[in-house]
């Protein structure tokens, strides 16, 4: 069974996406929320698989939202269901290390699908707004990009384009949260970004993300 939370602060969206996903016998709705501050009180009670946020809550955003619940329960999925579909608003979303973005026009089974998908680990990108990541991805550099970025420092960006933070990394790795900080800096300057999005974009172009994220394993030599 896969726990879900859903987050919408209108009364009629939250009613009939609860019911929807509950119609689902795999999928279980362990919450609702209809405000930010509501959803990060209730998830650490129910510690749900995956949470559906809506973009616009009244007391903040679906995105920070998101990165905020993820931060601390580094195992949640985060998807975005929304009516706003401007290109930006999207690739800030996965840009940024969220699960996947989805319309409220979507069809009920592609909105069930999309939760499991983001239950076993991979990226989710609604049907209506995939032309707007296929277009980024287009405009920045692919796989040849990444080729100046050694094996560990791959491991590292694989890892943040997942959505896992630093001390995650780090315990995932074997390695100091100071040494995947002072990692993470020089991958930003082989790439020549400035900022951490900015490589998990680059990552997520690349490929890096797809599917479920492979188990921890013992440190090797470097």
């Amino acid at each position: 069974m896969i726990d879900v939370l859903v987050v919408d602060d209108h009364p009629i969206v939250l009613a009939g996406l609860t019911a929807l996903i509950g119609s689902d016998p795999q999928l279980s709705v362990v919450g609702t929320a209809r405000s930010a501050a509501d959803a990060r009180e209730l998830v650490g009670q129910i510690e749900p698989a995956v949470a559906v946020l809506d973009l616009q809550l009244p007391d903040g955003d679906g995105i920070t939202l998101g990165l905020e619940l993820k931060e601390s329960w580094p195992a949640l999925r985060v998807l975005i269901l929304t009516m706003h579909a401007d290109q930006a608003t999207v690739i800030q979303s996965l840009a940024s290390g969220l699960d996947g973005y989805l319309l409220k026009d979507a069809d009920p089974e592609d909105v069930l699908s999309a939760v499991h998908s983001a239950a076993g680990g991979s990226l989710v990108v609604g049907r209506s707004v995939s032309g707007f990541v296929v277009a980024a991805a287009s405009l920045a550099p692919r796989t040849d990009a990444l080729a100046v970025l050694d094996a560990r420092e791959l491991e590292i960006l694989e890892l943040l384009v997942h959505g896992l933070p630093t001390s995650q990394v780090a315990e995932r790795l074997y390695l100091a949260p100071k040494t995947i900080r002072n990692r993470i800096s020089d991958m930003l300057g082989k790439l020549g970004v400035s900022t951490r999005d900015e490589a998990i974009a680059l990552g997520r172009s690349a490929g890096l993300g797809v599917g479920r994220l492979r188990p921890g394993h013992p440190p090797r030599g470097y």
